[in-house]
């Protein structure tokens, strides 16, 4: 994530909470643990969302 870029697009909280181990979205804590898969953690490497945030982004259908 390029910090300086997305302070000056106006999401300084945002970075901040990413900063904290917080989601941008929810601002709860992230646990590495709750990520389903390696496409999972790979989005939060680079945007900071939670699982659950993701699911309700990309509309997560669990498989039966």
């Amino acid at each position: 994530m390029n910090v300086e870029f997305m302070r000056a697009m106006g999401f300084g909280k945002q970075v901040d909470l990413v900063q904290q181990g917080k989601c941008p979205f929810c601002e709860q804590e992230v646990k590495p643990s709750e990520f389903r898969d390696d496409s999972s953690m790979k989005e939060y490497k680079i945007s900071g969302v939670c699982q659950k945030c993701q699911d309700e982004v990309f509309g997560y259908i669990p498989k039966d």
